[in-house]
């Protein structure tokens, strides 16, 4: 009896020590596409500082390319397999969570006192079902980058209309060592079949006061045609190589090789890796548009099939990066208006001259570059929007080609 009492007494204090002190270390995954920019001495930084306040548990911070990062989560979340913390793209996030590959996080938000007004306008949208599934870090804000030496050799002053940006590209489209081809590029942008090719059109749709859908129904075609006219223009003149990704477009310019392209506000932090003469002569304008596109950027989500152990752990790092320290060390060490509001400090501002240019596209986008009321169809959507492009570009349609197959295959799939 002795013995057994004292087995017993053994293992009722095992119990409550490992309640106390977990008996295995966690170390939670976490890939990300924003290791190697400006964000990624944040992401070391709030890595660090769990481990510190959860003493035993880890953030492994795993770097993927952004244009392999979605397939890659898409294949862990139908796998079964997917990482404990889920960084994502957030024009995907709507497919996760309808997809059931997300858990709500509405009752560990109400534990912690969170207020989505706190943020930014784009964290609403990040529901499903009145259920909110991701914690946003930032919304979308545009620039149009320029190399002012490029622009004064030329003599061409920076644009402020679509009428001066395309004649602004034409002019900056050059042969400078008069070998017969095109060596400096008015203005690259992305013609591939990726969902970036949806963005770049999305910035002409939208600077021409168009959004892709309005009160249910979408874009008319000849609103639709003008944005692709635009776009074959640009192709026309040479004013960007056809077929370009989105690390293609950036290479260009930031090696010299491009006078304009549009970005976002992440991208000042490529200036460490770039030409001399560009990190030198690189300045950010507003977009030459009336209008803008904005929207959500990138979230953090927990995956459904996670156990209860890993998600607690999960939203302790959510938690930790969405309070207001955390936040306004976003601003400082990204140079990107965080997404808590009010979250921006004058070190920030004095570090990164080209945040007022960001916080004010935000602040003035007046359409959304999702397809509103169809966010779960976005990849779908851009798909065909991205392959009637593409086709644009290799010549296998024209201008009105390239509308009636993009309008009619919207239409018929969603409308």
């Amino acid at each position: 009896m002795l013995h057994r009492i004292s087995t017993l007494t053994i293992a009722a204090a095992l119990a409550v020590a490992a309640q106390l002190n977990p008996a295995r270390a966690v170390e939670l995954e976490l890939p990300t596409y924003q290791l190697q920019e400006g964000f990624g001495v944040w992401w070391q930084a709030a890595a660090a500082a769990f481990a510190e306040e959860n003493p035993g548990h880890t953030i492994k911070l795993v770097g993927a390319p952004f244009g392999d990062h979605h397939d890659q989560l898409t294949t862990r979340f139908v796998a079964g397999n997917p990482p404990d913390i889920a960084h994502i793209s957030a024009r995907f996030m709507f497919g996760f969570a309808d997809s059931g590959f997300l858990e709500p996080l509405d009752e560990r938000l109400a534990e912690i006192g969170w207020n989505e007004d706190d943020f930014i306008a784009p964290q609403q949208q990040m529901k499903r079902n009145d259920k909110v599934y991701g914690q946003l870090l930032l919304g979308y804000a545009w620039g149009l980058f320029y190399n002012q030496a490029m622009l004064e050799a030329a003599g061409v002053a920076v644009p402020t209309t679509p009428e001066e940006f395309v004649a602004a590209a034409k002019a900056l489209t050059l042969d400078t060592d008069g070998d017969g081809r095109i060596d400096q590029y008015g203005f690259p942008f992305v013609t591939d079949q990726s969902s970036q090719t949806y963005f770049a059109l999305t910035y002409l749709l939208a600077g021409l006061g168009h959004g892709w859908t309005s009160d249910g129904a979408l874009i008319a075609r000849d609103d639709l045609r003008e944005a692709i006219a635009m776009t074959a223009e640009l192709i026309e003149v040479e004013a960007t190589p056809v077929g370009l990704g989105s690390n293609e477009m950036r290479q260009l310019f930031w090696q010299g090789r491009a006078a304009m392209y549009i970005d976002g506000s992440w991208a000042p932090a490529f200036k460490k890796d770039a030409e001399q003469s560009v990190a030198e002569n690189y300045r950010v304008a507003p977009l030459p548009f009336p209008d803008e596109a904005g929207g959500p950027s990138n979230v953090l989500a927990i995956p459904a099939a996670l156990d209860d152990e890993r998600k607690a752990l999960a939203f302790k790092f959510i938690e930790l990066i969405q309070r207001p320290e955390w936040q306004q060390a976003y601003g400082e060490m990204s140079g990107n208006p965080p997404a808590r509001i009010g979250m921006l400090t004058d070190k920030a501002r004095a570090d990164w001259p080209e945040i007022p240019v960001f916080e004010a596209s935000a602040a003035r986008a007046t359409h959304s570059y999702l397809p509103e009321g169809l966010e779960g169809e976005y990849n779908k959507f851009s798909a065909i929007v991205s392959e009637g492009i593409s086709a644009l570009a290799s010549g296998a349609l024209d201008v009105d080609g390239a509308t009636d197959q993009i309008h009619a295959e919207l239409a018929r799939e969603f409308f």
